[in-house]
């Protein structure tokens, strides 16, 4: 499954979240979905809630997230990187 690119907003997910707190069917929160212009299907409400329900679960290390901050910054301003098309 490709997460869905209108998806990603906090506003959408607290959505699917809020439905389904509701006790709502995911084949009615991914028609809802899909009339809102995010054409979804059930298995993809399902998956989307689980995931994002099992984040922050688990912590890593201050150290870690350090490193991958760090790395990102000197990708970003690296010159001698070629532009990406």
């Amino acid at each position: 499954m490709y997460l869905k690119d209108h998806i990603v907003r906090i506003e959408n997910i607290k959505t699917l979240q809020a439905l389904d707190h509701a006790n709502i069917d995911h084949k009615v929160i991914a028609l809802f979905m899909s009339s809102e212009g995010i054409t979804m299907q059930p298995y993809e409400v399902s998956a989307i809630l689980n995931t994002y329900d099992a984040l922050g679960l688990k912590k890593i290390p201050t150290k870690k997230v350090q490193a991958l901050i760090s790395a990102k910054q000197m990708g970003e301003e690296d010159e001698t990187l070629p532009c990406p098309v």
